[in-house]
């Protein structure tokens, strides 16, 4: 079949999706291959003819990551590129793909979960795993910038965007929320939300120091200790009397105790 097609000037303006030009400048003498959503074309000068319906492994066309395409296209898992149309928002995109901002095209969504994606990766919740960084503790990912590690994927993961039960508020003066026993203050961007999150639910292990009640930093036997300060509180004196205790004195006694602080043993 020969199939005349208009000037090439014309052909490169209306090409769409990953239909792809070979070679050729478009001078009527010149020889230049044409693949098209139909197949593949052998033209010379604007006279073309159909060959067959799949592309030759030219340069373009094959693929290797997303780049490798055309704008609205992505690399298929047959390393060939698909069309899947242009985006600037998610909602641009047909249900299993979201937007490729940076290249204004749909792409095959690569997740579902953080499961889904590799070690030192998250699931960014639009279908795109997001590269971080790899962990062993939460301490190592909040020094790299992240909110914790999911240590089974030995992955950082970003903070919540409500807060975290870790981090410091050296930055800000907010003060510190009242929470119930077995619950600590969140913290977001160096400052208290004014928001409790339950210590089962914590999105990494509180420091002893935010432990509000006795009962949470008993909890934490070997690895936090309770502070108490006492309610009149006295000590043997001389001659059989009896005088108040200051800081740091021994052998007191006390009418009652109350919890004052939770500390890192």
């Amino acid at each position: 079949m020969t199939k005349l097609l208009a000037p090439l000037a014309l052909v490169l303006t209306t090409l769409t999706g990953c239909e792809l030009y070979f070679g050729g400048d478009g001078d009527n003498d010149s020889r230049w291959t044409y693949c098209a959503a139909d197949g593949y074309y052998d033209c010379y000068g604007d006279d073309c003819t159909w060959v067959g319906p799949n592309c030759p492994s030219e340069p373009g066309y094959q693929c290797d990551s997303d780049a490798d395409c055309a704008a609205g296209c992505y690399c298929g898992d047959d390393g060939t590129c698909e069309e899947a149309g242009f985006c600037a928002t998610e909602e641009d995109c047909p249900d299993g793909f979201h937007c490729d901002v940076n290249r204004a095209s749909c792409v095959p969504d690569a997740c579902s979960t953080d499961a889904d994606c590799d070690a030192g990766e998250y699931c960014d919740g639009n279908g795109g795993c997001i590269a971080s960084c790899v962990c062993d503790t939460d301490e190592q990912a909040q020094a790299a910038g992240f909110g914790y590690c999911d240590e089974p994927r030995s992955t950082c993961m970003p903070p919540s965007p409500n807060g975290t039960c870790g981090g410091t508020t050296a930055s800000c003066n907010v003060t510190e929320p009242t929470c119930a026993a077995g619950s600590v203050a969140l913290i977001l961007d160096g400052c208290y939300t004014g928001q409790c999150s339950e210590i089962a639910t914590c999105d990494v292990t509180p420091t002893c120091e935010a432990l509000q009640h006795a009962e949470d930093c008993n909890a934490r036997d070997g690895e936090c200790r309770s502070l108490v300060n006492g309610v009149n509180c006295t000590r043997p004196g001389p001659n059989g009397t009896t005088v108040a205790c200051m800081a740091g004195d021994m052998n007191c006694t006390c009418e009652s105790l109350y919890f004052a602080a939770c500390v890192s043993n």
